[in-house]
């Protein structure tokens, strides 16, 4: 759908971030069924070396992409074909060796662990899934949205599968990552196509944009930043505790699935926004405004649900095998208010590596440096406090220098009495739903009517949205 005439982005941006959604959400929905599947039917130790190998995957597969996903959807399709006609066998074979340096050290880690899979399978699936990064991001950039969503529903479907037929005892662990082997395979193979396909068709000539080493460096710091920020607890936590106990913090400070589907989704379509002819800074932050008060309606509502709704949650969903989690993940759900804005798009758009860069550092020294008092204090509860109070200073970090940047004063890149609003009314009237339901029905009852009742509002948002964007 092309920009209707006069309002270039405004027009396109929720559909550009509804695909973007879905092209993540059927594979974070296949992962979260089959974590949920895995903690009701497998034993905890069992469950906690399944679980760490995922946390030390995801550090590990940001830092082998060295921001390049980020990097390319922040600059035109014929900049960015540009730069990849410039890189000689030389660039790609360091690429290479990079990704195969990090797949070793995955495997060295899993073994310290105690994998439930082979060594040389772990390294595979990372080494495979960075080039499927790259190219998922180049699709999403030339606008393959359809396409991108067949590939990951595809390997969805494979990954959830895989899992049924683990805890049904048809596959073992080396069995079940085989699948997940073969699914990536075939998903390179579909991205590459559509690819090279793009690549072909698009020959504009364009100059290369100014500062693009610089930004490329400081993206793929931020991105390492920002992963070791959101798992370096469980990743140290893995190392340090045995399984079973790792387990349990995991649960306690899981990301809420969708939320960080839901934020990327946004960002992506910021970026591809963004840099559209004829947009001034003005209205850039007129569209961060409109998408941070879209995301409130979405977001505060999923927040109150899961701080309210926070023992039913655990009590239906893990069968009561984890209700020693519950505080944990009451402390940890803190930050989600967060999730209704995206604090560096701006600086992103405007070449501000460094700065983003800066934030995530002091960001992640902070909540270290927090981390043994409140440990001290708290126990687990205290290292999920870490970092939720952490968080919330980089926001503040990013505000006041995208202010700054703008010459503007911080309050004014804030939609305030719109989220005030809103957040007096979702909570009274998610509040009041509990309270309600909890006077008449079963723990499973009172769950089941709280998401559905939650989630016919989310749908009324999004309808309203799609009716006044």
């Amino acid at each position: 759908m092309m920009p209707k005439p006069g309002a270039p982005t405004r027009s396109t941006l929720l559909g550009t971030s509804t695909y973007l959604f879905f092209i993540r959400f059927f594979p974070t929905l296949a992962s979260v069924v089959a974590l949920v599947w895995l903690a009701r039917h497998t034993p905890a130790d069992y469950y906690g070396r399944y679980q760490n190998f995922w946390v030390q995957w995801q550090v590990l597969h940001v830092v082998a992409c060295l921001g390049l996903p980020t990097l390319l959807l922040t600059y035109p399709l014929s900049s960015v074909n540009t730069l990849l006609r410039r890189l000689r066998p030389a660039h790609w074979a360091a690429l290479a060796g990079w990704s195969g340096l990090c797949a070793g050290v995955l495997v060295v880690a899993q073994h310290y662990t105690g994998s439930v899979f082979a060594g040389w399978q772990s390294g595979a699936f990372l080494a495979l899934n960075v080039p499927v990064a790259v190219l998922e991001a180049y699709g999403l950039l030339s606008r393959q949205f359809r396409s991108a969503a067949l590939v990951g529903i595809g390997y969805a479907g494979l990954f959830a599968l895989s899992h049924v037929l683990l805890v049904a005892g048809l596959l073992g662990s080396e069995q079940l990552m085989n699948l997940l082997l073969l699914g990536n395979g075939l998903r390179l193979l579909a991205l590459g196509r559509l690819a090279q396909r793009q690549f072909r068709h698009n020959r504009a000539p364009a100059e290369l944009p100014a500062g693009l080493p610089n930004l490329w460096v400081h993206t793929a710091l931020n991105d390492v930043v920002q992963i070791l920020f959101r798992w370096v607890d469980k990743l140290a936590v893995g190392f340090l505790l045995p399984a079973t106990l790792f387990a349990l913090y995991f649960n306690g400070t899981m990301d809420v699935p969708f939320l960080p589907v839901l934020l990327g989704a946004a960002g992506s379509a910021l970026l591809l926004h963004f840099h559209e002819p004829e947009v001034s800074d003005a209205e850039r932050v007129a569209l961060l405004k409109a998408t941070a008060r879209l995301l409130g309606r979405l977001v505060f509502p999923l927040f109150f649900l899961l701080v309210l709704f926070r023992r039913e949650l655990f009590g239906v969903v893990f069968a009561h095998r984890y209700d020693a989690a519950v505080p944990l993940f009451l402390l940890s759900s803190l930050v989600i208010p967060l999730r209704a804005y995206n604090f560096t798009a701006l600086l992103q758009h405007k070449g501000q590596g460094r700065i983003i860069t800066t934030g995530a550092v002091l960001d992640l020294l902070l909540a270290l440096l927090l981390l043994y008092p409140l440990y001290r204090w708290l126990g687990l509860g205290g290292v999920a406090l870490a970092f939720v109070l952490s968080t919330w200073w980089q926001a503040g970090y990013y505000l006041r220098h995208t202010a700054r940047l703008l010459q503007v004063q911080w309050f004014r890149l804030l939609p305030l009495r719109t989220w005030a609003g809103q957040l007096v009314g979702f909570g009274l009237g998610i509040g009041g739903l509990h309270w309600l339901l909890v006077q008449c029905l079963p723990e499973a009852g009172v769950l089941y009517a709280g998401v559905g009742g939650v989630g016919l509002l989310l749908a009324v948002q999004l309808w309203q949205a799609r009716r006044t964007r």
